[in-house]
């Protein structure tokens, strides 16, 4: 039989037990005593506790209340809770609010450098002790696994990796892999009822374009259908394999080259090339450097290149006029134009993340609600500023190149393969020229003011 002494005094656990009763809670982190014996000494609370194997947390003010308090349960000891460790987690960011049409057509657009999301390492937790003395270990959080496309950017901290595009595209987030696909393919048609498509990387478009809608994708387009009277507008080439074919409001725009198959009454826009395999009949043709058509037919319309048109046949016997102009100042202007109009869109951009970072530098300054996250974005943040800043420097230097550029472009030419009919009326950098007769196989360019014409060897 177990004695306990103290003072003098030896107790045994049986009357220990019935003058004082001590509860563990479920967890074994709280230690509760009751004394039910008006009479019951500190000492015997003690040895309550000590014959319950309760060692560790105890209170000694708390067993003082509990002598005082007869007969009421009394919190007489507090373990050190353990903390679980956090499972990993990742916190997507958004950066394109989805229209309908993008969600239907399966588009999320991720541009260059915007952050796609944060992946929070797990925590370990840390260790407990209970009211017995006894280590509880915690639960470890688990991390994500998960696969990254080669155009995303990690950068990782001590608690987070921050996921950053590396390319424009279509960003794809499955269970296992966070993806920046650069080309997009729409395996169906597209029509007025869908809206305006914005994507950011290159656009493959299986079926036709009808009617009205718009398109505006940041790098290439694939059409292998036709388009009706559509608005396309491309910082890439645009290749339309079918026709393009309205009542004059379409219009195909691009920095870089265009192909087109058929083209009647529409417009294209091109800031290097447009190439056509079958015939223009008035279209409107704008090309800062070449018009190349050597199979095909351009017949009514204005056509305008910067340096060089090639053409099978030009004008028709009876059809309207044809108007041909090549070396044409504007054409730097209205390149010019559209340098503008993108700096004016980088500004507005840059004012945005200005006002990020006025946000987060408030926040640092604060101090009370400053996280990593919030320190990490903050760099992130500043180093994109720079990165936008630098571009529109870039552009306008580009503006000054394009002018300088098209100064010093000589002797444009117009080369007819086959035959140019009468109905075509020509301009050679600022010289006019209409013909009285049809020609075969011959080349036109400025010389001396004037328009000198040669048999093409």
């Amino acid at each position: 039989m177990l004695h306990v002494e103290e003072s003098g005094q030896t107790y045994h656990r049986e009357e220990i037990k019935k003058k004082i009763q001590t509860e563990v809670s479920g967890d074994n982190y709280e230690a509760y005593i009751i004394v039910d014996e008006p009479d019951a000494q500190l000492s015997e609370v003690r040895a309550s506790l000590e014959a319950n194997s309760v060692v560790y947390g105890i209170d000694d003010n708390a067993l003082l209340e509990a002598l005082k308090n007869q007969g009421m349960r009394t919190l007489a000891a507090i373990g050190s809770r353990h903390t679980d460790g956090k499972d990993g987690w990742f916190e997507r960011v958004e950066n394109h609010p989805q229209t309908e049409a993008e969600k239907k057509f399966g588009i999320c657009n991720i541009c260059e450098g915007e952050i796609i999301g944060i992946v929070h390492k797990p925590t370990q937790g840390s260790v407990g002790v209970d009211v017995f003395g006894k280590k509880i270990q915690p639960k470890q959080g688990k991390r994500i696994n998960f696969f990254t496309s080669p155009n995303i950017k990690r950068t990782e901290t001590e608690t987070q990796i921050t996921l950053e595009a590396a390319a424009d595209g279509n960003l794809k987030i499955g269970n296992a892999s966070i993806e920046v696909i650069t080309e997009h393919t729409i395996r169906q048609d597209i029509d007025y009822s869908d809206g305006e498509i914005e994507f950011a990387g290159s656009l493959r478009i299986m079926g036709d374009v009808k009617g009205s809608g718009n398109l505006n994708v940041k790098h290439n387009v694939f059409i292998q259908g036709s388009v009706e009277d559509a608005k396309i507008i491309s910082g890439g080439d645009v290749v339309v394999k079918g026709s393009f074919v309205g009542r004059g409001d379409g219009i195909v725009r691009s920095k870089g080259n265009i192909e087109a198959h058929v083209i009647l009454n529409q417009t294209l826009e091109a800031g290097e090339s447009i190439t056509i395999t079958k015939e223009s009949v008035n279209g409107r043709l704008v090309a800062a450097d070449t018009v190349y058509a050597p199979h095909a037919v351009i017949m009514g319309g204005v056509v305008t290149a910067g340096n060089k048109i090639e053409v099978r046949t030009l004008g028709g016997e009876l059809y309207s006029t044809t108007r041909v102009r090549l070396g044409i100042r504007e054409l730097a202007t209205e390149d010019a134009l559209a340098i503008d109009k993108e700096i004016e869109f980088q500004k507005k951009i840059i004012e945005e993340i200005k006002n990020k970072i006025y946000l987060l530098v408030r926040d640092r300054i604060d101090g009370s609600n400053f996280t990593e996250e919030k320190a990490e974005n903050l760099k992130l943040s500043q180093n994109k500023l720079q990165e936008i800043t630098d571009q529109i420097k870039s552009l306008a230097s580009k503006k000054q190149e394009t002018s300088i550029e098209m100064s010093r472009r000589k002797s444009p030419k117009l080369i007819v393969l086959g035959t140019i009919h009468p109905s075509v009326v020509m301009e050679i950098s600022g010289v006019h020229c209409g013909l009285k007769q049809s020609f075969n196989n011959v080349t036109f360019e400025e010389s001396k003011n004037e328009i000198v014409r040669t048999k093409n060897i």
